[in-house]
């Protein structure tokens, strides 16, 4: 029998089809890393194996993505009254701009894949790039003159898009105030009042109206568990609001993955599974993404964060990975949740500092991670937790509207602006003003002596 001589070109073509099977497999299978050109930013790390939806199918121009950014990010651009909105670059007068940034486009500042590029807030243009358009500062604003371009950004100055709690009009009403507001507090959440209100016949359940019948499970539910369960929905708001087993354990479904818990939880908390989905805890279950993805890659882990987290920390982030399944303890929810899973600095500095202590003294009055991070806001007539823990995360001033709960804003900026500040957790007050208020006064003198 005749030995068969493999040639050169035969390993070629052996190798060929080995890197089409290769990349055939990554097209098909939900891990297309294989594709990426570079890491993605910070904000998008969670998602870069949905590919299509920024892409679209490949070959999709720049209006598809300049429309895909907008998908996740324009509700928060014009909450914000952008800075720079399109419309503005889109103006005639303004089109020489235009030939130094083309700012109607989001990737030409945040450029995604290109990490040794890429700072805060994925930008990923020089620090300076204010200078292309206002070079001539300086000739308007004198007290500018000593400040460098790189400098624009710096906390407590200018935000390109979001300037909401800088302006000089809302910055001059709050001047002078009081570093420790007297009987300064952090709004009291209403959904429990405003659903007794809206039911004031209501009786809250008791253990005898939890309507759970083991034997409907497909799991053997222990006498003790069973008790331990019934312990804990009885004490809990579920109960106070007339919420019992089965209207979560539908069909006496026992076990839900993580999408589930959150659809479920939804039914009843819209707003809260909204916001929850638009954060980096959530945002793998947005409805936004493919369901493709959704399904293939399930909810976030701790670990896989780019942030320092506890190695311990490895589960599946939904609705009870804070809340508990069955007692919805808010107080675990706002600190030890949080402590279990963050290993950051800023996170374990926290006991260390001032706010711990005032949430050690008054349950319901303390500032806790929750306080600042999960912020109470309104919504249609009530006062709910924001879920999207990156709602005010950056830039800094987004903080404000919580710190002046309790703070003048003069002694807020300055603790915001100070990275030592933000990384001891606050745990001593600012050493000194912020350099904002010293320019608002001499434009207040400026002005004065003119007239």
């Amino acid at each position: 029998m005749k030995n068969y001589k493999f040639k050169f070109w035969h390993y070629g073509l052996l190798l060929t089809l080995l890197a089409v099977a290769l990349i055939t497999y990554n097209l098909e299978a939900s891990d297309k890393s294989y594709f990426l050109s570079g890491e993605t930013s910070h904000g998008h790390h969670q998602v870069e194996m949905a590919c299509s939806s920024c892409h679209g199918d490949g070959f999709a121009g720049q209006d598809f993505i300049q429309q895909a950014c907008l998908n996740c990010h324009q509700e928060e651009l014009l909450e914000a009254d952008d800075s720079h909105p399109r419309k503005k670059f889109l103006d005639p007068r303004n089109a020489g701009l235009l030939n130094h940034l083309d700012a109607r486009l989001c990737v030409s500042c945040h450029t995604e894949h290109k990490p040794e590029i890429t700072h805060d807030m994925g930008v990923t243009l020089a620090g300076d790039f204010c200078v292309h358009c206002h070079s001539d500062i300086a000739e308007n604003r004198p007290n500018h003159a000593g400040f460098g371009f790189e400098t624009c950004a710096s906390a407590g100055c200018h935000n390109y898009h979001d300037n909401r709690y800088l302006y000089e009009d809302f910055l001059v009403a709050q001047m002078g105030s009081q570093d420790l507001l007297p009987g300064g507090k952090l709004p009291e959440r209403s959904a429990l009042a405003h659903w007794q209100s809206a039911h004031p016949q209501s009786v809250p359940l008791n253990i005898d109206d939890a309507d759970l019948n083991p034997q409907e499970f497909s799991l053997e539910i222990t006498p003790e568990t069973l008790a331990n369960i019934h312990r804990d929905w009885s004490s809990s708001i579920h109960a106070q609001t007339e919420t019992n087993c089965r209207q979560c354990h539908v069909d006496g479904r026992l076990q839900f993955t993580s999408a589930e818990i959150v659809n479920v939880c939804g039914n009843c908390h819209e707003a809260q599974r909204e916001k929850f989905t638009q954060g980096k805890h959530g945002l793998r279950l947005s409805a936004k993404l493919p369901a493709s993805f959704r399904e293939n890659t399930g909810a976030m882990t701790p670990v896989e964060a780019h942030v320092a987290m506890k190695e311990s920390a490895n589960a599946e982030l939904n609705c009870t990975s804070c809340h508990q399944a069955h007692e919805i303890n808010t107080r675990y929810a706002a600190v030890e949740a949080c402590l279990g899973c963050h290993n950051d600095e800023h996170s374990l500095a926290y006991r260390a500092s001032a706010h711990f202590d005032t949430w050690q003294k008054d349950a319901s009055g303390g500032v806790s991670c929750a306080s600042c991070h999960l912020p109470r806001e309104l919504h249609n007539g009530e006062l709910l937790v924001n879920h999207n823990q990156n709602h005010n995360l950056r830039p800094n001033e987004k903080m404000l509207p919580v710190c002046l709960n309790c703070h003048g804003a003069e002694f807020a900026i300055a603790a915001l602006a100070d990275r030592q500040q933000i990384e001891s957790n606050f745990s001593v007050p600012p050493s000194k003003g912020h350099e904002t208020f010293k320019l608002i006064r001499e434009r207040i003198a400026e002005i004065k002596s003119s007239k």
